[in-house]
């Protein structure tokens, strides 16, 4: 079958890899690039594109993508702010704060997608690892909040961490890998970083193992029990 990028933007089309490659691209380019104005500016470029395709993908109005893309250059507009002004870290705080709004309405619709696809196809299984991306991403904003509106340092010995540093510490938790190097002195990040890490595994333990275990098969075949008859709507089918 021949490839069209063009596949990706189609109404309908439902085509979940390009914002899953845009949001790994975030968080990648995030974590490896150095700190500076540009890299943060890359950096929300890359957050809206993945939030916008994701709602693009699960067929939001163009006028609901337009409100959360204008939220996410607000949120962006704050935070910028709040590092350009002395003492105004609550200013960045904040705009942390609204940033996590578009991020996890993108993950809430493409769950709601998943959850309508009577087949479990391959693009129900990208979408649910760009659920778990997008909750990441939205962790590592809530850790920048809490750096700004508390009144203690984030982590034990590096201080309230850079955007980069916040990011990666969140992709560690939420995959349990729990290297050590960065760990929460506040109580509030520990429990936030225990929510995360709990999240984690039970959504990879459960969602992402159920949809890659029973990819192509309907709806209604994973709810039946093994060996249970099928449906008479299904019987008379056959």
């Amino acid at each position: 079958m021949a490839f069209s990028l063009k596949q990706f933007f189609e109404p309908g089309a439902h085509r979940f890899r390009l914002p899953m490659g845009v949001t790994a691209a975030s968080i990648l380019f995030t974590i490896a690039a150095p700190t500076g104005t540009f890299t943060r500016m890359v950096s929300v470029f890359l957050l809206m594109g993945s939030v916008l395709l994701s709602l693009h993908a699960t067929e939001m109005t163009r006028g609901i993508r337009r409100a959360f893309g204008a939220m996410i250059i607000f949120a962006s507009a704050l935070s910028a702010t709040g590092t350009a002004i002395d003492h105004a870290d609550w200013v960045r705080g904040v705009g942390e704060l609204i940033a996590i709004v578009p991020i996890l309405f993108a993950a809430v619709m493409v769950v709601r997608w998943i959850t309508r696809q009577q087949v479990i196809t391959f693009e129900a299984v990208v979408a649910g690892i760009l659920v778990y991306l997008l909750v990441a991403m939205a962790f590592a904003d809530l850790y920048g909040a809490i750096a700004d509106l508390a009144t203690h340092e984030l982590f034990c010995t590096q201080g309230d961490g850079t955007v980069s540093e916040r990011v990666y510490f969140s992709l560690v938790t939420i995959t349990t890998t729990g290297y050590g190097d960065f760990t929460s002195c506040m109580q509030v990040g520990r429990a936030v970083a225990v929510s995360e890490a709990v999240f984690g595994q039970i959504y990879l333990v459960t969602i992402i193992s159920l949809l890659v275990g029973n990819m192509g098969r309907s709806r209604e075949a994973v709810a039946r029990p093994k060996g249970a008859p099928k449906s008479i709507e299904a019987e008379s089918g056959d």
